[in-house]
């Protein structure tokens, strides 16, 4: 795999631009009753956190698939793509997970330590996903930022040597995930399309924060670029351009251009226009 690495005490960043990272998790809230028996015998409510979770790495034709309460397996893409469950919560994942080719080496996910209800046992790497949150009911879905939350079993690195499974495992694999509850109840179609909806919501409200990012920027640089204009006006000084330029950028723009606002003297309008359009 071809990566590059960075980090820091705790954590190690991982960018292998050869393979992909994404996952699926599905939190939800279970209610029960807990009995205090004495006399008179009470039952107090109590609320538990459950999760559902389909984690993917593909590398090549390679699909690694993590699937809760069902095992893990590696599958060729042609595979994947053949099973509509499987195929609708990989291109659920591709919507949900940023930063598809970075993974994080933690120093450990303990399921004694945090959540019993999310991983079995120990698990050390991980990708940045948005999860879904909400009650059992479907309809009470939402997509909710977070980091770092799909932990693998496995070391990512192994992916490029491990074997694709035997057919008699992919068969046992298929069997225990028709046990899940949303296939034998059948509420998978309903759910399919609850989510999807969900998540092309999603995508379109991160669109839509980019560009009035982009929009904020791109006016930043326009007025800074008028400045180097009005740099030439007569009766025009850095002073007054400072002034000017302080009620004009926002912050971030602020830092970003001050340096160049401030040499407009040093050189000519062509080439102060030019480092702008570049910064």
């Amino acid at each position: 795999m071809n990566s590059t690495m960075s980090g820091n005490s705790l954590y190690t960043y991982h960018t292998i631009t050869n393979a992909e990272f994404t996952g699926v998790i599905d939190k939800y809230k279970v209610y029960g009753y807990v009995g205090n028996y004495g006399a008179p015998e009470t039952f107090t409510e109590c609320v538990s956190s459950m999760y559902d979770y389909h984690i993917f790495i593909k590398y090549g034709d390679k699909v690694y698939m993590d699937v809760k309460n069902v095992g893990d397996i590696v599958i060729t893409f042609a595979e994947l793509q053949k099973n509509k469950y499987w195929k609708h919560y990989y291109d659920l994942s591709l919507l949900l997970t940023n930063k598809k080719n970075f993974v994080v080496q933690d120093l450990e996910y303990n399921s004694n330590y945090y959540d019993p209800h999310m991983y079995e046992g120990k698990r050390y790497w991980s990708c940045n996903t948005a999860y879904i949150e909400g009650e059992c009911d479907i309809k009470t879905k939402k997509i909710v930022e977070n980091e770092y939350n799909c932990y693998y079993r496995i070391n990512p690195y192994d992916l490029e040597k491990m074997n694709y499974s035997l057919q008699k495992d992919l068969t046992i694999f298929k069997n225990r995930y028709n046990q899940r509850y949303e296939v034998r109840a059948k509420l998978f179609e309903k759910k399919c399309i609850c989510y999807t909806n969900l998540a092309i919501d999603y995508c379109a409200s991160l669109m839509e924060n980019e560009l009035n990012e982009l929009s904020a920027i791109f006016e930043d640089k326009k007025n800074a670029v008028n400045l180097a204009t009005l740099n030439d006006k007569e009766g025009m000084n850095n002073d007054i351009i400072m002034i000017i330029y302080n009620n004009l950028i926002n912050a971030d723009g602020n830092k970003k251009y001050e340096h160049l606002i401030n040499e407009l003297g040093t050189r000519n309008r062509l080439e102060s226009i030019a480092r702008i359009m570049a910064a």
